[in-house]
């Protein structure tokens, strides 16, 4: 590739060791910016399905929460103090007290909550005291068992937290099973509503970026592989 060293100085050596390596193992010849190139391309294409997903979650988590907590949970301190003070150095109970703090309103405070704060929410400790008669009314699309739905639900949101955050630091995401992501995301909507679930899938463009993957689609080259120093 033309100029592939200042490109590969711009963004550091370390950075594209991960794809040399990569594109050393493939037999298709890519050359490592390729890769890294598409695995950009791929980590945008995730940025629909992953807002629709937090977007949905947190809303049902805040809805099943009004319904046992009142319309202004934040401030309750009955709620507070429901959650768990330190979970493998993550407190949601004093994220809520400081975005409580910082906010007039519930949605002004739903937006401020972070990610974890609501997966949190999908813990054993709240299938009574949240989800126990609340589940089906904000999840739908569940089936079986609601302790059952809040584990998955749990599990998948692990899932989806781990490449929400390879993405935002930009790190690789290529050695994932990224079409086994795009499920979990999808089963996390449908949970929701499959309205919303189908109107995602209408308008993602992870699919077509998937199909795109280079060293995956691309034949091999006819000439020898480029130097990747």
């Amino acid at each position: 590739m033309r100029d592939w060293h200042l490109i590969r100085r711009s963004f550091s050596a370390e950075r594209m060791q991960t794809y040399e390596a990569a594109a050393a193992r493939d037999t298709t010849c890519i050359h490592p910016f390729e890769l890294y190139q598409w695995n950009m391309q791929i980590s945008g294409a995730f940025m629909l399905p992953l807002h629709t997903c937090e977007i949905v979650i947190r809303n049902a988590v805040a809805e099943a929460i009004a319904l046992r907590h009142g319309p202004a949970w934040p401030w309750r301190e009955s709620f507070r103090l429901s959650l768990p003070s330190s979970v493998h150095g993550y407190n949601a109970r004093e994220e809520l007290r400081r975005a409580a703090s910082g906010c007039c309103s519930t949605a002004g405070v739903v937006a401020a909550l972070r990610f974890a704060f609501w997966q949190q929410m999908f813990t054993q400790r709240f299938d009574k005291s949240l989800w126990s008669g609340t589940l089906q009314s904000v999840l739908p699309g569940s089936q079986g068992e609601a302790h059952r739905t809040r584990a998955g639900a749990y599990a998948d949101l692990e899932r989806v937290r781990q490449l929400r955050n390879r993405i935002a630091h930009h790190e690789p995401i290529f050695a994932r099973d990224l079409r086994e992501d795009l499920t979990t995301i999808t089963r996390l909507v449908g949970l929701r509503c499959p309205h919303i679930g189908t109107w995602m899938q209408d308008h993602q463009s992870v699919t077509s970026v998937l199909s795109q993957r280079p060293d995956r689609t691309t034949p091999p080259a006819a000439s020898p592989c480029p130097s990747a120093g």
